[in-house]
């Protein structure tokens, strides 16, 4: 499945970038919003792409190899501001993050992040060193750290049905892959109802925990604030209810500080000719600020 970038006109529109500029994509996937960030900034410009998963800076690699304005680098996007240094990069104009996952990575990556295939329940991003993988949570955590993780990361009212299914189900042997703990989760919310698969908020608990998804998030826009010069502006693409909390709080905290004017009074969303277009765009919302 080729991946469609949500709002893309919409979130490169907000940046009012102009040619000579420099941007950072904190979220490169497979391109598309960087490829027209290239464009607006032209030749003279400068743009630092970021992605942790090798695949997606293959995919970068290729598809930029001549837009000689482009950097790519692999690595978190925790890590901005470090790689803006060690670049020295002139003060940034722009920055993009993109919270969603790539259709490719979900659909290719082969660590169990889609409940639709039969794949090691893993559900790291990334080639970096993780603590622990989506299957030692499911089959070693205790069932009130499991619903925790439910019901705080994934807002998934059924948390402890799920975690007391999980544990119930590995006491007759490890739940080692997507599509077991899919049917798990599945049984214990009472079968599919509706467009939305019951194991996606399950999945998206996961999926975060393992990767510190939040934390991440947090460091991510300090160090984009840091890097960001003055009149500069930044414009996060959020997918679910907690990463907007986070995006939200951000922006006050700036706001009330005197640091920042917010140029979304209410999250921008995909228009219905988007949405029918692209259905992952029907939960995207856009905030952005810019830096007094």
């Amino acid at each position: 499945m080729r991946h469609v970038s949500v709002l893309l006109h919409t979130a490169v529109d907000i940046l009012s970038l102009s040619s000579e500029d420099c941007a950072i994509d904190a979220t490169g996937g497979s391109g598309g919003h960087a490829e027209l960030l290239a464009q607006k900034i032209g030749k003279k410009g400068k743009l630092l792409v970021l992605d942790q998963d090798g695949d997606a800076i293959t995919r970068l690699t290729e598809r930029f190899s001549s837009f000689p304005q482009v950097l790519i680098r692999k690595t978190n996007f925790r890590h901005i501001r470090e790689v803006a240094e060690e670049l020295s990069l002139p003060p940034v104009q722009a920055v993009l993050f993109d919270l969603g996952m790539s259709s490719e990575q979900i659909e290719s990556s082969g660590r169990g992040f889609s409940f639709l295939r039969d794949e090691p329940l893993l559900m790291t991003q990334g080639d970096g060193e993780h603590l622990f993988t989506a299957m030692d949570i499911v089959n070693t955590w205790e069932e009130q750290n499991i619903a925790d993780i439910i019901f705080s990361y994934g807002e998934e009212p059924a948390a402890r049905r799920i975690a007391k299914a999980l544990v119930t189900a590995r006491r007759g042997g490890l739940i080692t892959s997507s599509r077991t703990l899919a049917h798990i989760v599945e049984g214990a919310k009472g079968g599919r109802h509706g467009r939305i698969h019951p194991a996606t908020k399950t999945f998206q608990a996961l999926r975060i925990a393992v990767n510190d998804e939040l934390g991440a998030l947090k460091e991510g826009l300090e160090g984009a604030w840091n890097a960001l010069g003055r009149g500069g502006r930044i414009a996060v693409i959020t997918f679910h209810g907690i990463e907007a909390r986070i995006v939200k709080g951000f922006l006050k905290e700036k706001k009330k500080e005197g640091l920042c004017t917010i140029l979304t009074r209410h999250a921008l969303r995909a228009t219905r000719e988007e949405v029918l277009a692209n259905p992952r765009a029907r939960s995207a919302s856009l905030y952005a600020l810019s830096k007094n």
